[in-house]
């Protein structure tokens, strides 16, 4: 008889277990039409660059790039179109600092040398996205989102007469995939995301400067790791 109500106790217990972990946290969130947030995170910006047979541009050898850690923060506005589907757009602001080293003749000394060029960037984002989610599990969702986004560097220096600067164009437009999940606590839903961003506009200004000689065109390209709070 006491095994058998020890028996009794446990699957009361395994059962009230079961239960309590199916319990959802604000089981109506994806229901609202509309909701608001924001998300931050850093960015690591590059360029793709589209060289040209450098074995046939004088005084130039080499080019290489190097991305530096920035940091990005965003207002989220989110349209819910369907169970699986929300339309998301968050305007924001980015910082980035990238590097150009350029293997070359010095025009002045004709010795050869490696110049580097800081390139700093100060982004006003426009990015517009559909994020597809799939069926939330206890208290959480996976999802895949994609989309394109607008940039407008504040730092651009592309009328700037400098021979030392390397100058981007102030307007541009990339495209951007990603994946996270979505969290759901009791007061706020956590999203970690990591996205990949890839320029569609040529950004390069043709200022007449040895170091764009190497160039046909170059391009933004990024990895973007964002937490987002809703």
């Amino acid at each position: 008889m006491k095994f058998r109500i020890a028996v009794l106790i446990l699957m009361m217990s395994l059962s009230a277990s079961a239960q309590f972990s199916r319990l959802r946290n604000q089981p109506l969130y994806d229901k609202a039409p509309l909701h608001f947030g924001f998300h931050m995170g850093i960015n690591y910006y590059n360029f793709n660059m589209d060289l040209k047979d450098l074995s046939k541009v004088e005084d130039i050898f080499a080019v290489e790039a190097e991305a530096l850690p920035g940091y990005n923060i965003n207002i989220i506005s989110n349209l819910r179109l369907n169970e699986h589907l929300d339309l998301r757009f968050t305007p924001g602001f980015a910082a980035t600092v990238r590097r150009l080293h350029f293997d070359l003749i010095n025009p002045f000394t004709e010795q050869r040398v490696i110049a580097t060029r800081q390139v700093e960037s100060s982004y006003v984002q426009f990015p517009l996205h559909l994020k597809f989610k799939s069926v939330r599990i206890d208290n959480y969702r996976l999802f895949l989102m994609g989309g394109l986004r607008y940039t407008n560097d504040l730092s651009s220096k592309a009328k700037v007469v400098d021979d030392n600067l390397f100058k981007l164009k102030r307007h541009g437009g990339d495209y951007e995939i990603g994946l996270g999940a979505d969290f759901y606590f009791e007061y706020f839903k956590f999203s970690p995301q990591i996205r990949a961003a890839w320029g569609l506009s040529n950004l390069l200004v043709q200022d007449g400067t040895l170091p764009v000689e190497a160039f046909d065109a170059i391009r933004n390209r990024a990895i973007l790791i964002n937490f987002s709070f809703e």
